[in-house]
């Protein structure tokens, strides 16, 4: 197998950070890959090993991987110590001035490395439009596969001639609703209010968390649910910044429902998510599942990865399971 290149924007935030420790815990057999559906059919599609992967990428922070690691606070300092001094050589560069720049990294880090394939993974904060346009149409001049896990806008229209996949990460209370809604739309109880909101006290909460910075998610948040029940109920959804909360994601769903003969019912869903825990392993699912794509001469949205997503390209479906299916069905083609 060749190695495979991840080239992360935004490489010193919590979910890159804690994507890059784990690939150094599972490379020396101290974690086991769970939580990766691309781990089944790493052998029958000869997807990347772990010892495959070179990661680099760009961030304004000025930190190591170590130092971000450390900060974020999402793995245990034990967790961190057999790893610290790989994570401490780890390349950062800095934040490129425009699309040209990001080229010339991408393209230096691919002779370097002597890579076949470079993946370019978004994952800078919410709201930062322009300078996700900039990754993306980097990625489309380098002929990389692109990877879009933030609501931000990239112009994915004009990405013609690249496999990309997005947009905004699918990782915990919205998964959960697109689970949970096509059941009660398969029960026929007729939901008549959906109330969701969550605390989440990392980085990326405070971004979100902004009335005016976090409309985007929001958006992409509720969306979903008319669709998935064939109606439009009374739907709420809120983001708060609470910093004692830090990664750990608490989130609470308050839902009305109508029954037979009209009797009121409820359910209340509460939930604590390890937001980077979740988000890290969808984000190596994809950069497997997309360089697979792009073996096989793949260009434009990747409609079969939208269970990774809340708003996915050219939306297929936001039921999970059919989903699920539709991503296996894609692999199974694939061999036959």
């Amino acid at each position: 197998m060749n190695r495979l290149g991840l080239c992360v924007a935004g490489l010193n935030g919590a979910v890159a950070s804690t994507l890059v420790a784990g690939l150094a815990l599972m490379r020396r057999r101290l974690a086991a890959p769970v939580a990766l559906l691309s781990e089944a059919y790493r052998r029958s599609h000869q997807l990347a090993g772990w010892d495959d992967f070179v990661v680099a990428g760009w961030d304004p922070r000025g930190e190591t991987l170590c130092e971000s690691t450390r900060r974020h606070r999402v793995l245990e300092p034990h967790r961190l110590q057999p790893i610290a001094k790989e994570l401490a050589r780890q390349t950062v560069w800095e934040r490129p001035s425009g699309r040209d720049r990001a080229a010339r990294d991408i393209e230096t880090f691919r002779r370097t490395h002597r890579l076949e394939t470079v993946i370019v993974l978004n994952l800078i904060p919410t709201g930062e439009n322009r300078a996700s346009t900039q990754y993306a149409q980097a990625a489309q001049d380098t002929g990389c596969p692109f990877i879009n896990f933030t609501p931000n806008e990239c112009r994915e229209d004009q990405l013609t001639a690249i496999p990309f996949a997005g947009r905004d990460g699918k990782t915990g209370q919205t998964w959960l609703k697109s689970v949970l809604a096509p059941a009660l739309r398969a029960r026929d109880l007729r939901v008549t209010g959906w109330f969701s909101t969550n605390l989440l006290g990392n980085d990326d909460g405070k971004v979100v968390g902004h009335p005016v910075k976090g409309r985007q998610k929001i958006r992409d948040k509720k969306r979903l649910l008319g669709p998935l029940l064939g109606y439009d109920p009374f739907h709420l959804v809120q983001i708060n910044y609470f910093p004692p909360r830090g990664d750990t994601k608490e989130s609470w769903d308050y839902i009305d429902l109508e029954g037979f003969l009209g009797m009121p019912m409820q359910l209340r869903i509460s939930a604590q998510y390890r937001d980077s825990i979740l988000a890290a392993p969808m984000c190596l699912d994809l950069a497997r599942f997309l360089a697979l794509a792009h073996r096989h001469g793949a260009t434009g949205p990747q409609t079969w990865l939208s269970l990774y997503f809340k708003a996915p390209y050219a939306n297929p479906t936001h039921d999970f399971a059919r989903q699920v299916q539709l991503l296996h069905e894609h692999l199974k083609s694939l061999r036959d």
